[in-house]
């Protein structure tokens, strides 16, 4: 048995390893097109603050573990260009000689990874104009701060990345102007949630503009300024461009592997293509949202490691299952926690369902314990039947875990009631006997239709 794995960060190495001990015989090749396997992506604007010193330190496992610890082959500089499904062959190039060679498989996984979007604005060709997707834009950009001493940068784009790079190089001592072409910062959250997120940017002296439109970069080698559609000009010395990433499927797509309506490839809950002896996998995959049912595309951490240990089993002889997600995720602007699980209200009004959306700020601990913070829970429900939809939480404590809960009740189509019934723990530390939780889920409770 011969497998090769196309990309080697989270799902590809995930997928190899699962391979391996499954079938200690076979032989397993992973082509790499960069100089490193199995970091940690999202440790990178921690990396950028300084609140982590190494950026060895984001490599989970080192390759030369995987090469004699683990008996994989993991070719780095290797780009796989296309491949053909009837031949069963892949055609790789190496980067380091630049020669191309053919590549025989029994077994396929494509774990192509995602690019970060690189919009077309005048001037971005400019030095200074960064994006971070990989290890080597986060050294990249660390190194620029350090070496050139920058004091204003602008992020285009106010995501997730965005956000957390807006505070990774405030903490670096960067007036940072944030510029959004949407109406609020983070949009995946309800209006309400993501204008608490805009006070705490301003609070921190993070300047937000929303609703605004970058037309060009302007400087004499260097980035020196923005524009604005609306006229105004920004003096900067560095861009981060973070408007978002695209799968990769152009590898995918050269042997005739289905794209979904997402973007990216279709898979079935096995990883498994269109074409049988193939597997997609991570960043580059579809999978199916447990809460609508539909195709969707979270391109995340947790998911791309179940999914390649899915396509690495069913590849090697397994059986295993990937059932979906319920879109959990959660992220740390300042000191504000955020957090949010299945849809919001705006998805929930596209698709047609009857919602109704309950909001309540409560307390992290017992009202008689030392340092308790504010923290905000908006459910959004069914009101026929009061099943649970979605939730977003916020606050400085306590976030990630009551997010978690109701990931799990999401999981399991639980209503309301049922989450107003959990038996949560209590203590004055960590809650209030009343959690927040289920302060919520008994506000909701009242609108769901007798």
């Amino acid at each position: 048995m011969k497998i090769i794995i196309i990309g080697g960060n989270a799902a590809g190495m995930s997928a190899a390893s699962k391979a391996r001990r499954n079938d200690p015989q076979a032989e397993i090749i992973v082509f790499e097109k960069s100089g490193t396997v199995s970091y940690g992506a999202c440790g990178l604007p921690y990396y950028i603050s300084d609140d982590i010193k190494n950026a060895d330190s984001l490599i989970a496992i080192p390759v030369d573990d995987f090469r004699h610890k683990r008996n994989i082959d993991v070719q780095l500089f290797h780009e796989a260009v296309s491949f053909n499904p009837r031949k069963k062959t892949a055609w790789i190039k190496n980067g380091k000689s630049g020669e191309f060679f053919e590549q025989s498989y029994d077994k396929l996984i494509i774990s192509t990874g995602a690019s970060a979007v690189v919009p077309k604005i005048p001037g971005g060709e400019l030095n200074n104009v960064f994006v971070l997707r990989t290890l080597e834009d986060g050294i990249r950009i660390k190194s620029f701060i350090e070496k050139e001493s920058p004091k204003q940068a602008a992020v285009i784009g106010g995501g997730y990345i965005g956000l957390e790079m807006a505070e990774a190089l405030t903490k670096q001592g960067l007036q940072v102007h944030v510029l959004e072409a949407q109406e609020q910062a983070l949009p995946y959250l309800d209006s309400d949630m993501a204008a608490k997120v805009a006070e705490v940017l301003q609070k921190k002296e993070v300047k937000l503009y929303l609703s605004s439109m970058v037309t060009g970069i302007d400087g004499n080698g260097n980035v020196e300024k923005i524009m604005l559609a609306d006229g105004r000009v920004l003096a900067v010395d560095m861009v981060l461009l973070s408007v978002g990433i695209r799968p990769n499927i152009a590898f995918a797509q050269s042997g005739g592997v289905q794209i979904g309506r997402t973007g990216a490839i279709q898979v079935n809950d096995r990883m498994q293509t269109n074409l049988r002896h193939v597997f997609a996998a991570g960043d580059c995959a579809e999978t199916r949202c447990l809460v609508n049912n539909k195709a969707t595309w979270v391109p995340l951490g947790t998911t791309a490691n179940k999914q390649g240990k899915t396509a690495g089993d069913n590849a090697s002889g397994g059986h295993s299952k990937f059932k979906g997600i319920t879109t959990t995720s959660a992220v740390k602007i300042f000191e504000l926690e955020v957090a949010s699980t299945g849809l919001n209200s705006v998805t929930a009004e596209k698709i047609g369902l009857p919602f109704a959306a309950v909001s309540i700020r409560s307390k992290t601990r017992a009202h008689y314990y030392p340092g308790q913070k504010d923290i905000y829970v908006k459910m959004i429900i069914n009101k026929q039947d009061g099943r649970l939809l979605g939730a977003q939480i916020l606050g400085e404590e306590g976030v990630a875990k009551r997010i978690d809960v109701l990931a799990a009740a999401l999981y399991n189509k639980m209503t309301v009631q049922q989450i107003a019934e959990m038996d949560l723990s209590y203590s004055p530390p960590f809650a209030p006997v009343w959690d927040a939780l289920l302060v919520a889920a008994n506000q909701a409770m009242k609108k769901v239709r007798s």
